[in-house]
């Protein structure tokens, strides 16, 4: 069957698209607009220029999902083929040709031309062209869940640091009664935005607060009808302070409601119900790491999989010179979640714990150290899932080599 090559860059309202034949020709090139019906269209386009050609087209597209979604998940929907192609490769290859200009035509040609040459240029060890498989609903589900769920972290995490700043610019002594980490120390802000009331805080009201015991609640009074503050703008305080710790609040809600969804989710997988059984791994972590993974059959290698997650460097050698660096584009996520894995594990494998504690010794910091043993644990991980079993420690192995 004829072979045709298509094209897609990708952009936030339209997405430029070319197709070629095996000499070269324009069998398409338009400009589609981020809309379904305008996505229909064109798929109608396809099926009618394979009909006339007599080929099957594949598509080369910078980038995978972002912008591309729902075109690439509708096209691989009607059974055409994708590829990946990675931003950086693409410049490369684009600097190979004449001409300095560049706009969304020449990226779609340049993906169409590259598509043509993947028998040439694609092999096990440099994959240019990553095919885009079509993902389970359930290792999606689990993937756009953790992703929504790590915004969420991040955005906590900024309020955080502002709410902090706020509170050394007008009552320093309140991080006195703890770190604002702690859910009632938010929930107190949130209640008594303001200072110049603190006096008049009554043990009854403290009590009303969630997290608030009653044990705990008399010397906590004391130390806040006793707190210091800087009277001047307490009114504008009170409005930044109100606003930032009830959106914690709301925040810190939301990421556990969605903890929930995720140990829901997770059990319906027999890959998280796989890495549960390592020490340290509960639900929330593994349905993260599946999530970012997705198949495992993608991966032809536990190394390919650990430069995926960011724990794993790539050899930078020239000349008399042997070095490594790092992997600039890892998956964040997978790499966080691994670290955090590895830390867990320490405390409940004492295989892991032999293993960090082995890394201390040579001189590596705890950070180090961490990654060393999340390096370690993608073999195992990456055996287990291949293999659909569970983790097993055998008595020859139970010792660190």
């Amino acid at each position: 069957m004829k072979r045709l090559f298509g094209g897609i860059d990708i952009g936030c309202e339209s997405h430029h698209i070319i197709i070629l034949d095996e000499e070269d020709h324009f069998l398409y090139n338009q400009k589609v607009d981020h809309k379904l019906n305008e996505f229909a269209e064109s798929i109608k386009l396809f099926r009618k220029i394979e009909k006339q050609e007599g080929g099957k087209i594949s598509f080369a597209l910078e980038g995978k999902n972002g912008y591309s979604n729902p075109l690439d998940r509708i096209l691989l929907k009607q059974g055409f083929t994708l590829y990946n192609v990675d931003n950086f490769k693409l410049k490369r290859f684009r600097e190979a040709f004449a001409g300095e200009w560049r706009d969304d035509e020449r990226d779609s040609l340049m993906l169409s031309k590259m598509l043509k040459l993947k028998d040439h240029i694609n092999n096990e060890r440099e994959k240019v062209f990553i095919k885009i498989e079509k993902p389970s609903p359930l290792t999606e589900s689990l993937k756009l869940l953790s992703r929504h769920q790590q915004t969420l972290i991040d955005e906590r995490v900024r309020l955080t640091n502002r709410l902090r700043k706020k509170l050394l610019e007008v009552c320093p002594q309140i991080l006195k009664l703890g770190k604002l980490k702690n859910k009632k120390i938010i929930a107190i802000l949130a209640k008594h935005p303001d200072f110049s009331k603190y006096k008049r805080i009554t043990l009854k009201s403290l009590l009303k607060i969630k997290g608030i015991g009653k044990i705990q609640a008399p010397l906590l009074l004391k130390r806040l009808n006793n707190i210091e503050y800087m009277p001047d703008l307490t009114d504008i305080y009170k409005t930044i302070i109100l606003s930032y710790a009830k959106r914690i609040l709301e925040l810190q809600a939301e990421i556990k409601d969605i903890d929930k969804s995720l140990d829901k989710i997770g059990e319906k997988s027999k890959e998280v119900n796989h890495l549960k059984t390592i020490p340290g791994v509960a639900t929330k972590l593994a349905s993260r790491l599946i999530g970012e993974i997705g198949d495992i059959n993608r991966f032809p290698s536990e190394t390919q999989l650990a430069i995926y997650c960011g724990v794993a460097c790539v050899d930078n050698n020239s000349g008399k010179i042997t070095r490594a660096k790092a992997v600039y584009k890892a998956n964040k996520i997978g790499k966080q979640t691994l670290i955090t894995m590895a830390g867990g594990s320490i405390r409940l494998s004492p295989q892991c714990k032999a293993y960090y504690l082995k890394k201390r010794r040579e001189g590596k910091t705890h950070n180090h150290a961490l990654r060393c043993l999340a390096r370690q644990m993608i073999k195992v991980i990456y055996k287990m899932l291949t293999e659909d079993r569970d983790y097993i420690v055998r008595k020859e192995l139970k010792k660190v080599a």
